[in-house]
């Protein structure tokens, strides 16, 4: 009479990684009266060739005892899921099926996490703006929680993901939507940037894929670029002659003042005028007050011309200067226009937005961005300022909480360039200062926080704008 075999597993509990293996020792003990053969094998497993049994039969006369090898493998792709198995270590006769005998073995399959990312296409062109199709793939065996993140070497690119963070279950994927965004050149060549998108998972997991955005300008051929610079020129040509004639009819006329001899090689030119919307200024024999954008501005630091005062304390609408939105043509009589850059907006603040006045009790009135319902949201947008004609140079006076900022500025030819960043201390007033060369006038500037963190809500304090 043949009896049950009796079966034992060593260990009972394993643990292994994807894409390794371990081996567990089954001792068979004939436990009838006729000699035997017992084969065994692995239940559980997804595929027959993820073990083996070394020897895979064993002969038994009764009462003998034997032993097998058994080794186990877990596949690196796909790998199954982190986890604990209950696997079936069966031993059975091959003659006789109802003498048998399985025993439990424990698999603890442990997490090996992995994610890529691919963009489609690779290269991109486009005027201001372009589109990727993502795909994130969870190579590992656990679910990944994946936040995307774009960055370029200029920090003059925006990146909008739909969406920014999504969980992809193991061995899937997941699609995703880049669409970038940057200022396209005015004239000249392609310009051609590159861009580096990254799906990170936690702090130690990421995968970066490098993308290439080609913009083309937006007034093609290369003779209309010199027909804008000398526009440009001419402008400055023209003011130039305008402040000479006005000189000189000023020293024709009967006592006039003699000017005093000018450094050798510089021609002496006429004081700068603050033109602003504010009354009219104190007659011209009156000294400038104290932390005026003229004080302490010593001669020739600025091109002979007008400048131009932007003030959030004095509104040209006559207004009072409280929490408002405001239109970005406020200011359009002294030629500046104002937009906000929603590249730059974090999430809940790409819609219902504009550009606003604040007045608080800890940085008096400033202009910034706000949401239209409630101006305490939203005011970490950059603000662009885009002027009527060319300008060469602007003053920027702002207030921060300790983070950088910066200043883009953008030249005639459409080139668009970024100051370094600035760190003022917090609750103190700060200015970037810029004078454009004569070749090089200003068409617009953009200022905000320089952060690259989408979710940044370092906030936006303009004190004062003033461009000549």
């Amino acid at each position: 009479m043949n009896g049950m075999p009796k079966v034992q597993v060593v260990p009972e509990r394993v643990t292994v990684r994807p894409g390794e293996g371990t081996e567990v020792e089954v001792t068979i003990q004939n436990t009838g009266r006729s000699v035997e053969h017992y084969d065994t094998t692995v239940v559980g497993l997804p595929r027959d060739d993820l073990y083996g049994c070394v020897p895979p039969t064993v002969k038994l006369r009764p009462g003998e005892s034997g032993t097998v090898t058994v080794n186990l493998r877990v596949p690196e792709r796909p790998a199954p899921d982190a986890g604990l198995y209950t696997l079936g270590i069966l031993v059975r006769s091959p003659y006789q099926k109802r003498v048998s005998r399985c025993e439990e073995l424990r698999l603890d399959v442990q997490p090996a996490p992995g994610v890529s990312i691919e963009a489609q296409p690779e290269a991109a062109t486009g005027g201001g703006t372009a589109t990727y199709a993502l795909r994130l793939t969870n190579q590992g065996n656990t679910p990944l929680d994946v936040t995307l993140q774009g960055s370029d070497p200029e920090g003059v690119v925006g990146f909008f993901f739909r969406p920014r963070s999504v969980r992809v279950a193991p061995n899937a994927t997941a699609p995703a939507e880049l669409t970038v965004r940057a200022a396209a050149p005015w004239s000249g060549q392609e310009l051609r940037r590159t861009l580096t998108v990254r799906a990170a998972a936690g702090t130690d997991l990421s995968s970066e894929k490098l993308v290439t955005f080609t913009q083309r300008p937006r007034i093609p051929g290369g003779p209309l670029r010199f027909v804008g610079i000398a526009l440009a020129v001419g402008v400055l040509a023209t003011a130039t002659l305008a402040g000479a004639l006005m000189r000189n009819v000023a020293d024709s006329k009967p006592g006039a003042a003699q000017s005093q001899p000018a450094a050798t090689g510089v021609a002496a030119g006429p004081p700068l005028q603050i033109v602003t919307s504010a009354p009219p200024p104190a007659p011209a024999s009156s000294a400038p007050p104290a932390g005026s954008p003229s004080a302490g501005k010593s001669a020739g630091t600025s091109a002979p011309g007008t400048a131009t005062v932007l003030d959030p304390s004095q509104p040209p609408d006559g207004q009072p200067p409280q929490d408002r939105p405001i239109s970005g043509d406020l200011w359009a009589a002294q030629g500046v226009k104002l937009s906000l850059n929603l590249e730059h907006a974090t999430t809940g603040c790409t819609t219902g937005t504009s550009v606003a006045l604040r007045a608080t009790k800890t940085y008096g009135i400033f202009l910034t961005s706000a949401r239209l319902g409630s101006t305490e949201y939203c005011n970490a947008i950059p603000i662009r300022f885009t002027f009527a004609a060319p300008v060469r140079g602007v003053h920027v006076t702002y207030v921060g909480k300790g983070a950088p900022y910066q200043l883009l500025i953008q030249q005639a030819d459409g080139t668009i360039r970024a100051l370094p960043p600035a760190t003022p201390p917090a609750m103190t007033e700060a200015t970037f200062d810029y004078d454009a060369p004569p070749s090089a006038p200003l068409i617009a500037i953009q200022f905000g926080h320089a952060s690259t963190d989408p979710n940044s809500n370092d906030p936006t304090i303009i004190k004062r704008v003033v461009f000549s």
